[in-house]
């Protein structure tokens, strides 16, 4: 039997330096490899497809479901919330407003695919948490932090017992410190929180306003009503694709969308990722001029006093909020909706969009009489017909009327029919909000 020769074996400082070099090769995991691996989605999800232009974007939506005005505009201003996020300055929150099925969870649930920085929940019932359990933080303002929260079914805020400390504590995260204690002793302080808010629902989610407080979200509309020659056309489109869809089987390794929704939602993800990746780079390139710093302002003071209401808790002053924040939400808003729309300067396009978002913010009784009065000019209006045109009760109108006499936007006075003779008293804009309500209306 042939002898087996064996090798010499080296010694160990051979071993020890060979050791050394492959040690060498060693490297740290790549960050993006982690970044892609906490992106990933769990089985039953969508991924972030690689996006960077909205063109590209909305023609991805437009192959996936009926595209309109409405739902373009409402995820522009939604994903101008996000890219936000991180500039120095009052935060743009957004509440996202129409009916029942109008394609608003669908949004929702596309920018909530890049998880990185957008935090989804159905609904909330607080920001803390005074919860313990070591030193973990339970609280979801520790979550969102530099992050976009979203709330698909806004709605259920309203059935809640808490809702009055719901806000206050969205008010105190709005300007970036929050505050708590417990009676289990928990106390816990956040400061320099960054964190943009994106509110859905119906438009019942109108009366969570409230001005007095100062009210921190900006209004946008998807659809004000339904029209029924567009909803004869989604009723097909739906239809159809529920009979396509019913050869396929869910399964725990698939996702719940059909092919051409899942490529959308997963454009949506990844344009998320491009914009707050991107963002500051992107945000100083935009060149904004002073004439449409200047409309921002007025559409700002505009909003504050359409949107001002007679107290809850107190009849000794009428007042409306002064309008700087709000200025500032409306610079901010069209300089980042030009981001998102990949656009080197705040032109009309944008601005349309901008004075729409000021517009649906505005939206109310007080709009509709000031439209009305606008409309008559000096001659002004009776309260009789008012409530007409408003479709409200006169007491109720009178009422709104004599708050906005205390707050200068509109004034009374009797027109003669005679020597010594008068009519009956008739409401009229003050010169302020009549100039205002032109300029906006341009």
């Amino acid at each position: 039997m042939p002898k087996v020769k064996r090798k010499t074996e080296a010694p160990s400082e051979a071993r020890i330096e060979r050791l050394h070099s492959l040690l060498a090769m060693v490297a740290p995991v790549p960050q993006e490899w982690l970044q892609e691996a906490a992106e990933a989605p769990q089985d039953g999800g969508v991924s972030c497809l690689t996006c960077t232009n909205y063109a590209e974007l909305r023609g991805a939506w437009k192959e996936a479901m009926r595209w309109t005005e409405g739902l373009d505009t409402a995820l522009c201003v939604m994903l101008a919330s996000i890219a936000s996020t991180m500039s120095i300055g009052d935060q743009l929150w957004l509440k996202i407003l129409g009916p029942a099925s109008c394609g608003k969870s669908t949004l929702c649930e596309a920018i909530s695919v890049a998880s990185r920085w957008v935090i989804a929940k159905s609904t909330i019932r607080g920001f803390h948490s005074g919860f313990g359990d070591g030193e973990e933080d339970h609280s979801l303002i520790s979550k969102m932090n530099e992050k976009t929260l979203v709330i698909k079914d806004g709605d259920t805020l309203l059935q809640s017992p808490n809702l009055s400390q719901v806000l206050s504590e969205a008010r105190d995260i709005y300007d970036t410190v929050s505050r708590t204690s417990y009676r289990n002793k928990a106390s816990r302080d956040y400061q320099g929180v960054r964190a943009t808010f994106l509110l859905c629902g119906t438009s019942s989610l109108k009366t969570i306003d409230s001005s007095e407080l100062g009210e921190r979200f900006l209004d946008c509309v998807i659809m004000d009503g339904i029209d029924d020659e567009m909803e004869d056309e989604v009723l097909m489109i739906v239809a159809e694709r529920a009979e396509r869809n019913m050869g396929t089987e869910v399964s725990q390794k698939k996702n719940q969308y059909d092919k051409d929704l899942t490529k959308a939602m997963g454009m949506t993800g990844g344009y998320v990722n491009y914009l707050r990746e991107n963002a500051s780079e992107i945000l100083k390139k935009i060149d904004m001029p002073t004439e449409v710093i200047r409309r921002c302002t007025r559409l700002g003071k505009f909003v504050s006093y359409m949107r001002a209401r007679p107290s809850k808790t107190q009849e000794e002053k009428a007042e409306r909020e002064f309008a700087a924040r709000l200025a500032v939400q409306h610079v901010r808003l069209a300089k980042s909706l030009a981001a998102v729309m990949n656009k080197e300067t705040v032109d009309e396009e944008v601005m349309a969009i901008t004075a729409k978002v000021a517009l649906d913010t505005a939206a109310g009784i007080s709009l509709k009489i000031t439209e009305a009065l606008f409309n008559e000019g000096d001659t002004g209006l009776e309260v009789k017909t008012l409530s007409i045109f408003v479709n409200r009760p006169e007491a109720e109108v009178r009422n709104i009327l004599r708050f906005m006499v205390k707050i200068n936007a509109v004034s009374t006075f009797r027109p003669k029919k005679g020597a010594g003779v008068h009519g009956k008293a008739r409401w009229r804009l003050t010169p302020t909000v009549e100039n205002l309500y032109e300029q906006v209306m341009q």
